[in-house]
């Protein structure tokens, strides 16, 4: 009976993949014993052929499994080759446990692109779905044995030179410069699923020159970069080249980009990797602020955040022209990806300080226009001053995905038909000092605070920053 481990299993469909040295085998919930059924465990099974292939069956969790983050033993001589021998024989082959696991599609592919760089042809293929198949040449490679000849007969495989990433969702682009007049470059497009790769596409290298280049346009913009902590070249290159990628599918001229990305120093935080996008599109500006755990995922959620915002800026335009009294299905709010924000940094209450105060002068408007300001500045939360009823007011974004009027002075006034769904707050904001503020928002643990200052009358807002510091919002 063969052992391995499992490298993922998904509740919701039943299906899991376990992994023996290079060879990965598919599995069914009925044939796992219930305890193995988490990624990482450690299990004996059985291999059945069927019709479409190899399956695990009569899969058992190994004597000894860790089963717990706290242990860090494996627990029991299992597998050792002799009763006064510790631990298991050594691996032949690179084994899956040993490797940093890599969910994302670009982190996958970027550790598929490395190690055929560094002619490591098993770590590649421990990459790899349990049938994969690849396309070059006009004819199809099947098999992992096969595949591994493959590759180590491609130019780039040990060239150890850097390859360029980009892509989006699970389809992954990956390319090799040629070094130089004798060396040749390689394009390979892979389609990624459950964090493996289940099929390739060798493009010839002559194909570079043939993909849309950046409209002149584009290539001139300029793009403002500034990047905190270890943000590699290769991720500074995939941001420029996702933003331009992206101002390419627009209409209208942008006018200015700035990107920052930063990779926070703290391994206690879970998604260290924050991106942060501003654009000004013919005078509009569109941001977004997202956070993943490492940079290139992200890049690609904030690529797609920024998309987000571009098309709700579009058919905001639309419906400023249509005037429908409320949304239908289909409309931007619908499917609107969900912002990822960075984890609060948990300050000790003693140490935090008022480090950003922002006073502006706020415009009239109505609800809907809030909302609009809103989204395209990615913001939780907008102050601004009401236009029916003159007050200082703050639209906050709720977690159903519709949103909440708070005005200073509670009134009956009309808000009128609005594109989205819009709670009138009865409740009426505490007259406070900034102490008193800072007390309520450090003992009811929200992430703001909208209050009538003791002092000017005037709305104000206290919010919690990532860092765990305080800003502050005042009206000019």
């Amino acid at each position: 009976m063969p052992d391995g481990l499992i490298k993922w299993f998904d509740p919701r469909s039943g299906e899991a993949e376990i992994a023996r040295g290079a060879r990965l085998f598919s599995a069914r919930a009925g044939d796992i014993e219930s305890t193995a059924r988490r990624a990482g465990a450690r299990v004996h099974f059985d291999i059945r052929s069927e019709p479409d292939g190899e399956r695990a069956v009569d899969v058992r969790l190994r004597e000894g499994t860790r089963v717990s983050k706290r242990q860090h033993n494996f627990g029991t001589l299992v597998g050792a080759r002799s009763f006064d021998t510790k631990g298991t024989a050594p691996y032949s082959q690179v084994h899956p446990e040993l490797r940093q696991p890599a969910t994302h599609p670009l982190e996958v592919a970027r550790a598929w692109a490395t190690s055929v760089s560094q002619g490591d042809s098993a770590g590649a293929l421990v990459l790899y779905s349990a049938d994969p198949l690849l396309h070059v040449d006009g004819h199809d490679v099947v098999g992992r044995s096969e595949i591994a000849t493959w590759i180590e007969g491609t130019p780039a495989y040990s060239c150890a030179r850097q390859a360029h990433i980009r892509g989006n969702e699970g389809t992954v682009v990956v390319s090799w410069d040629a070094g130089g007049p004798d060396q040749v470059g390689m394009i390979v497009q892979c389609l990624i699923a459950h964090a493996h790769i289940a099929e390739q596409w060798i493009l010839q290298a002559e194909a570079e020159a043939e993909m849309p280049a950046p409209d002149s346009e584009a290539v001139r913009l300029d793009i403002q970069l500034t990047t905190k902590g270890d943000v590699g070249e290769s991720a500074k290159a995939n941001a420029r080249d996702s933003v331009l990628r992206l101002v390419e599918e627009l209409e209208e001229p942008v006018l200015f980009a700035r990107l920052k990305l930063a990779m926070e120093p703290d391994p206690a935080r879970r998604r260290r990797a924050v991106a942060k996008a501003s654009l000004d599109v013919d005078g509009d500006p569109v941001q977004a602020h997202v956070a993943a755990h490492t940079m290139p995922e992200a890049i690609d959620i904030l690529i797609r955040r920024l998309r987000d915002r571009l098309e709700h800026r579009a058919r905001h335009g639309e419906f400023v022209r249509r005037r429908d009294p409320a949304p239908g299905p289909g409309e931007w709010r619908h499917g609107d990806l969900r912002t990822i924000r960075p984890a609060y940094f948990d300050r000790p209450t003693e140490d935090r300080q008022l480090v950003r105060h922002k006073s502006f002068a706020l415009g009239e408007l109505i609800p809907d226009e809030a909302v609009f300001d809103m989204e395209q500045f990615d913001y939780d939360f907008y102050l601004f001053c009401d236009l029916a009823s003159g007050a200082d007011s703050i639209m906050e974004r709720l977690e159903d995905g519709s949103y909440r009027l708070t005005r200073q002075v509670p009134l009956d006034a009309d808000i009128g038909p609005t594109a989205e769904k819009v709670e009138v707050s009865t409740a009426h904001p505490s007259t406070l000092t900034l102490e008193e503020a800072v007390e309520r928002l450090n003992s009811g643990g929200e992430p703001h605070v909208f209050f009538a200052d003791a002092v000017s009358g005037r709305g104000n807002v206290l919010y919690r920053r990532y860092d765990g510091h305080y800003g502050l919002i005042t009206p000019a």
